[in-house]
């Protein structure tokens, strides 16, 4: 029995366990961690993945859940060696809505080219900040339980326990070609049995 952070995709949607395989940005709004739909550099402007909407989601049903957070590790740097052939963030933001929420919006766009830009097209979110730049151990964003209580559990079965958060990669002109160094996110949580 575990807490971990889920994917939620599709109209659905879908949720999936991403808390050891990752979550890889695309051009599509679905789940697959491969190399397939990659976000084209733009000739100008910018080129964005679909946005991924993430949450904790619990199946530890003794617990008392309280003030759960997102935060980074920070913008990753390229290490040595390099094995992976890693390309550094230079021209590309991972950005996560101001606003997260219990309603659940699919992410839209066009496949294989950009995904719809977030604050633009999301029906919940007003605004955006560069979660990498921003939100780390030192400064943690919060994220809010379902339904806004201060305090959610004992479950009575297997669910999710946050609020929705939305991130979105945003590819510029200045970009690299390649997969960029993998970034850390964590969700963090307080509870009691």
């Amino acid at each position: 029995m575990t807490v971990g952070i889920y994917r939620y995709y599709g109209s659905g949607p879908t949720a999936v366990d991403i808390t050891s395989v990752g979550l890889k940005h695309k051009t599509i709004d679905s789940y697959e961690f491969n190399a397939e739909h990659p976000i084209p550099k733009p000739s100008s402007g910018y080129k964005y993945g679909y946005w991924a909407t993430i949450a904790l989601y619990s199946d530890v049903l003794t617990e008392i859940y309280s003030d759960p957070k997102i935060y980074s590790g920070g913008v990753p740097s390229v290490p040595e060696p390099n094995p992976n052939n890693y390309v550094a963030w230079t021209g590309c933001n991972l950005f996560i809505g101001d606003e997260c929420t219990d309603t659940y919006d699919a992410a839209t766009g066009v496949q294989d080219d950009s995904g719809d830009e977030l604050v633009a097209n999301h029906d919940q979110v007003t605004a955006e900040t560069d979660l990498l730049a921003t939100y780390t151990s030192l400064n943690m964003k919060s994220v809010g339980l379902v339904g806004g209580v201060a305090s959610l559990g004992p479950l009575e079965s297997a669910a999710r326990v946050s609020k929705y958060c939305f991130l979105q990669l945003r590819i510029g002109t200045t970009s690299n070609a390649g997969s960029l160094v993998p970034a850390t996110i964590y969700m963090r949580y307080s509870v009691t049995s």
